[in-house]
């Protein structure tokens, strides 16, 4: 086989390199109608969210960060030192961000309500009292993301059919920095649907 150098078989395009600086995280109840398209074939742009969605405002420059994790179990024999077989045990997701705007539904999400129980708009005020709380309620989640502008714009939706609030980060407030409420949401798999997570990518048509 013939030599070659590295940078005559590199197959590498920047215009694939995303940076997400625009983007939105949408809640609704679990009973929530998920939509059967995410995307607009004629434009490339996303779908317009459907009804019973609402849109939780800015988020912090850590951005939304999705975590995997697997596990595995492995089989072994006296004969060899490495694995005979390995068979996945669980597989794990969950997306965490913060939010940044002190509007009463991202409070109303912090403190565990579902959506239909959210104040009609998010700028006039709250006021919430925790009480008794077994667990949190499911929700449909969307995130949509743009990298660029006009017909140069790559747009990704990633959406969660079942997912809910399992962790919650601090809530600090001072002079230096803005508040956030910290969530962290993990996803299930849907028996209506028979799905947990859908991820797609678009880009902008002229």
């Amino acid at each position: 086989m013939a030599a070659t150098d590295v940078a005559s078989i590199l197959n590498d395009n920047n215009k694939n390199v995303r940076k997400w600086g625009t983007q939105l995280l949408a809640i609704a109840d679990y009973a929530t109608e998920m939509p059967t398209a995410f995307f607009d074939d004629a434009t490339g742009k996303p779908n317009a969210l459907p009804e019973g969605f609402k849109v939780l405002g800015y988020i912090s420059t850590d951005g939304a960060k999705m975590s995997r994790s697997t596990e595995s179990s492995d089989v072994n024999a006296v004969q060899d030192l490495e694995p005979v077989r390995s068979d996945i045990t669980s597989r794990n997701r969950t997306l965490q961000l913060t939010f940044l705007e002190m509007n009463a539904w991202v409070k109303a999400l912090a403190h565990g309500l579902p959506v239909s129980s959210w104040p009609t708009k998010n700028d006039e005020g709250f006021e919430f009292t925790d009480g008794e709380t077994s667990d949190f309620p499911y929700y449909r989640l969307i995130w949509i993301g743009q990298d660029g502008v006009s017909t140069d714009a790559h747009y990704r939706v990633e959406a969660g059919y079942r997912v809910k609030v399992t962790n919650q980060g601090d809530n600090t407030k001072n002079r230096s920095d803005a508040e956030g409420e910290d969530q962290t949401f993990t996803f299930f798999r849907d028996p209506k649907t028979n799905k947990t997570f859908y991820e797609g990518e678009k880009i902008a048509k002229a």
